[in-house]
């Protein structure tokens, strides 16, 4: 129940809310340009009621057919701009970066432990400390320093499956976590409760699920929920803030003491943090350090988050076409062989491991709807009027679902990623890595990692279909998670090693590791 001194800030926000819409549509109409089209708002509500909160990119994507590529709505008191097609987001990010390279501010961000992600962060002088500690240790030359720590990592995860495969979930997980933990901390981590593991984990897992683009709207309007005691009946926003809080503060804070006491000890190990600070040391400048503790962190949350969502729709797509797993086994025995596993040296001549990749991120991209951005001054967009400061959202999902360019998108078809004779086109499939000065900075280690960790299960296991007490397969019927990053929830399959005398010691001899002393 609120009290009288809340109902009344409700009432007058609502009828501030309205008179502003109304000046907004008179403002609107007086004069100069049009804005983009879009659905007709509702006072106050904005197109919120005709939008699935839950996966808004799905009802965006539909708007495309009747607005076009560039769609204007609101959410509440805020004005977006949705991006639907590749031509505009290259047109606008990468063609007019110093207009379209800003990110909306929000009182939101300092309460849920995420003002410091540089992918949240204003254009300006902070951002460009973050950006260039991040490009010089990921951009594209940097990759290949990564390969033996992410092939260790994908080694150990198949002794993982190999012992409990109805876990693929997880072991791709730690997969992910052991890679990143391993190159930003230099932090081996154990097979099992490893204590650092949920310190990690747990930040990522509060934020995604608390700050969706609707959450994130609601409290900017209404931002007095986040100041209600976290006792108060019904207060879940203030008490996902301070969870959120807490789980930020550990994350940032106790891996980067660790690579500082072993710093000072001189053991440590060459890693992004150790290797950055070293880097930077004749500076003496707390403002960097504090800048590479927060990169650090960030590289963590954003990585195991994405990397493992994408591993999990690659076990969706292969159990549903296993005509793509044989195809794409096929080339790996052919090239590489049965005694020994797979090599980024093999990664040229294997093609179809690659349009599979491709593929993987096209059908169902993980960050379907990416981190909002914003104008830094208002803009003339092919005759439409784009406002400074108007909250923008490139739908991922609408580009990698482009009928045009590629026909009948809801099927999978890697082939759709090579030329008639097997070689590769030129398509990447970025488009789920951002634009412009925005773009992904950590995008060659995370295609390498799932380049990697993919080709190094398909060698070794083969993923179907479960049976039931019959024998028959159960269908499979994919259902995904909801937030901002999204993945298929865990169904039934079976994870079965393609040949009948697959054992820890076949694996052992294949990857040199043995689990008893490189597991542990």
């Amino acid at each position: 129940m609120l009290d009288d001194g809340s109902r009344l800030y409700l009432a007058t926000s609502a009828l501030v809310l309205a008179i502003f819409s109304c000046y907004r549509k008179y403002r609107d109409k007086q004069s100069g340009p049009p804005l983009p089209p879009g659905p007709t708002s509702l006072p106050i509500l904005g197109n919120v009621l005709s939008l699935d909160v839950a996966r808004p990119w799905q009802t965006f994507n539909a708007w495309r057919s009747t607005y076009g590529d560039l769609v204007y709505a609101r959410l509440l008191n805020k004005p977006v701009v949705v991006i639907n097609s590749e031509e505009v987001a290259k047109d606008l990010f990468e063609g007019r970066p110093t207009i379209y390279s800003d990110k909306p501010q929000s009182i939101v961000y300092e309460h849920f432990g995420a003002d410091s992600n540089i992918g949240l962060m204003p254009y300006g002088d902070r951002w460009r400390l973050h950006r260039r500690i991040c490009h010089q240790a990921f951009r594209q030359a940097e990759a290949p320093t990564y390969h033996a720590i992410q092939m260790r990592c994908a080694r150990k995860m198949l002794f993982s499956i190999l012992q409990d495969p109805s876990e693929y979930s997880r072991h791709f997980e730690m997969f992910t976590v052991s890679f990143v933990l391993s190159s930003v901390y230099g932090y081996e981590t154990k097979a099992q409760d490893d204590p650092m593991v949920p310190i990690l984990e747990k930040f990522a897992d509060r934020l995604l699920a608390a700050l969706t683009p609707g959450v994130t709207v609601l409290l900017e309007t209404f931002p007095f929920l986040l100041k209600l005691p976290s006792w108060f009946p019904g207060a879940t926003f203030k008490r996902a803030s301070l969870e959120c809080l807490k789980a930020a503060h550990d994350m940032t804070e106790i891996p980067f003491q660790i690579v500082k006491e072993r710093m000072s000890a001189g053991i440590m190990v060459p890693c992004f943090v150790a290797d950055t600070l070293n880097r930077m040391r004749h500076l003496n400048d707390p403002v960097i350090t504090t800048a590479v503790k927060e990169a650090a962190s960030v590289i963590f949350a954003g990585a195991s988050e994405t990397t493992t969502a994408t591993l999990r729709v690659f076990i969706l797509a292969m159990v549903l076409n296993p005509e793509v797993q044989a195809k794409a086994q096929a080339e790996i025995d052919e090239i590489v062989g049965k005694d020994r596993l797979p090599h980024f040296n093999d990664r040229p001549a294997l093609p179809y491991i690659d349009a599979v990749l491709r593929e993987i991120l096209r059908w169902q991209p993980v960050f379907p709807f990416g981190i909002p951005g914003a104008t830094t001054t208002s803009d003339i967009y092919k005759g439409y009027f784009i406002p400074k400061g108007v909250v923008l959202f490139t739908n991922a999902w609408a580009l990698t679902h482009d009928e045009k360019k590629y026909p009948s998108p809801d099927e999978f078809k890697p082939e759709r990623f090579l030329h008639e004779d097997g070689s590769l086109t030129s398509d990447r499939m970025q488009l789920g890595f951002g634009f412009g000065r925005r773009i992904c900075m950590g995008r060659y280690v995370a295609d390498a990692s799932l380049w990697i960790a993919m080709t190094s299960f398909l060698a070794i296991f083969s993923a179907h279909k479960a049976l039931d007490e019959h024998g028959m397969d159960i269908p499979v019927i994919p259902k995904f998670s909801t937030g901002l990053v999204i993945h298929p929830e865990k169904f039934p399959c079976r994870i079965v090693p393609r040949f009948p005398d697959t054992s820890l010691k076949t694996l052992m001899h294949l990857t040199g590791l043995d689990p008893r002393v490189d597991i542990s």
